[in-house]
C-alpha cells in the first residue's frame, strides 16, 4: 500500500509518500480501500511534535478515511466486499489501505462523495459532543463558533443551526458569506474586530450560552467573559501553540504558562459560582480511550447526516503526493471547510 508517511518533526517538507506492507486482516476486522483521508489540526500538530498522543515517527497520520470495503474477516456480516463506507481510526488513516475494527466503520450515504465522508468521523463528532453532549445547544439560544470555516468550524455551524440557535461565528471577511450560507447570523472579522466587544454588542451586553473555542489559550478569557449567565465554553484545541510550518518552543512556552490564567484559577471558585458559568475540556482521543468507541456520539450524527440534515463540507481534496501542500494550505487558513487527502 502508498501512505504519507511522517519521517520526523518538522515543516510540510517532512511528509513523504511512501510503500509500506498491506495491513493484516483478522476476525471482526474490516479493510478499506481507502479513497479519501482527512486531515485535522492534530495532524499538523502531530507533524510539528507538538501533539503528545501521536506514535513517534516515523510514522502514518490521520483519524479518518472513506472508501469501499475490500475486505473482511471472520465474524464480520454486516459488511459485504464494494459497501461504501467511512471510519475512525487510531493514526494511520492516511494510506491507501486501512484496517479497522467492524465497529468503527459506518456507512456513507450513496448522495455524499467520498471525500464529504473523510469529513464526517472526526469534525461531526467532536462539534456534536462539544455542542450537544457538553454545551447542551437548543432552540433559542445563542452559540459562537471560533474559526467557523475550518473543517470541525463547518459541522459546527450546521449542529448549532439545526438545533435551533443563533449562530454567531469567527472567521476572516472573505468567508463570511460560506459560513452564512451553513447557517450563521452574526460573522465576525478576527482580524480587524475583537470579538467579545462585538458579542457585546450584537447581544446588547447579554453575551451568548454557548461558546466552541480551538483558538486559546488567549480566546479562553475573552470567550468566557462572552458568556452570558447559564453560559458554557467549550474547549477543544489551542491553535495557538503552532506557527503551522514547525516547531516553536517559544510559542508553545507561552500558550502553556497562559493556560492557567485562561479561564478558571483554582482560587476563582466562588466567583465562578456567583458568575454561573461552565467551562468543558474537550479531546477526543481521551474520550475514545476512557469509552473504548464514541458510539454515544457517533449514534445520533448517523441518521442526521443519512436523512440530508447535515451537509459536509469539503475545502480540497490534496493527492498524497502533495501531503505538504495540504498542510501549508491549513496552517494559510485557506480553506472553507474540510482538507482531504487522496490517494
Amino acid at each position: 500500500m502508498r501512505a504519507v508517511v511522517l519521517t520526523g518533526h518538522g515543516g510540510p517538507e517532512v511528509l513523504r509518500v511512501e510503500e509500506r506492507p498491506d495491513p493484516a486482516v483478522g476476525p471482526g476486522d474490516v479493510r478499506i480501500d481507502v479513497r479519501a483521508a482527512g486531515i485535522n489540526f492534530a495532524d499538523t500538530l502531530a507533524r510539528v511534535g507538538l501533539y503528545p498522543d501521536a506514535p513517534k515517527p516515523p510514522c502514518v497520520l490521520g483519524y479518518e478515511i472513506a472508501g469501499e470495503v475490500e475486505s473482511f474477516g471472520e465474524g464480520v456480516t454486516d459488511y459485504k466486499v464494494g459497501d461504501r463506507v467511512v471510519a475512525g481510526t487510531r493514526f494511520g488513516g492516511q494510506a491507501s489501505l486501512v484496517t479497522v475494527p467492524a465497529g468503527q466503520v459506518l456507512r456513507l450515504p450513496e448522495r455524499l462523495s467520498f471525500e464529504q465522508g473523510a469529513a464526517i468521523p472526526v469534525n461531526y463528532s467532536t462539534a456534536y459532543c462539544g455542542l450537544v453532549v457538553m454545551g447542551g445547544v437548543k432552540e433559542g439560544e445563542r452559540a459562537l463558533i471560533h474559526a467557523a470555516a475550518g473543517g470541525v468550524g463547518t459541522a459546527a455551524v450546521q449542529i448549532a443551526r439545526m438545533r435551533g440557535a443563533d449562530v454567531f461565528g469567527t472567521a476572516s471577511a472573505q468567508k463570511h458569506e460560506a459560513v452564512r450560507s451553513l447557517g450563521a447570523t452574526h460573522m465576525i472579522d478576527y482580524r480587524t474586530e475583537d470579538f467579545e466587544e462585538e458579542v457585546k454588542r450584537i447581544t446588547g451586553g447579554e453575551g451568548v450560552d454557548v461558546i466552541f473555542d480551538a483558538q486559546g489559550p488567549r480566546s479562553f478569557r475573552k470567550s468566557y467573559r462572552a458568556l452570558r449567565p447559564g453560559g458554557r465554553l467549550i474547549m477543544y484545541g489551542l491553535a495557538e501553540a503552532s506557527t503551522g510550518q514547525g516547531r516553536s518552543i517559544p510559542k508553545l512556552i507561552e500558550s502553556l504558562a497562559r493556560m492557567p490564567l485562561a479561564t478558571m484559577p483554582w482560587w476563582k471558585s466562588l466567583q465562578v459560582m456567583n458568575e454561573n458559568k461552565g467551562v468543558f475540556g474537550l479531546n477526543m482521543l481521551a474520550w475514545w480511550d476512557t469509552e473504548g468507541d464514541i458510539d454515544r456520539i457517533t449514534g445520533p450524527l448517523v441518521g442526521e447526516i443519512e436523512a440530508g440534515e447535515l451537509e459536509p463540507v469539503v475545502a480540497e481534496a490534496f493527492p498524497f503526493d502533495r501531503a505538504g501542500d495540504a498542510h501549508t494550505f491549513i496552517a494559510e487558513r485557506r480553506n472553507i471547510g474540510k482538507v482531504v487527502l487522496v490517494p
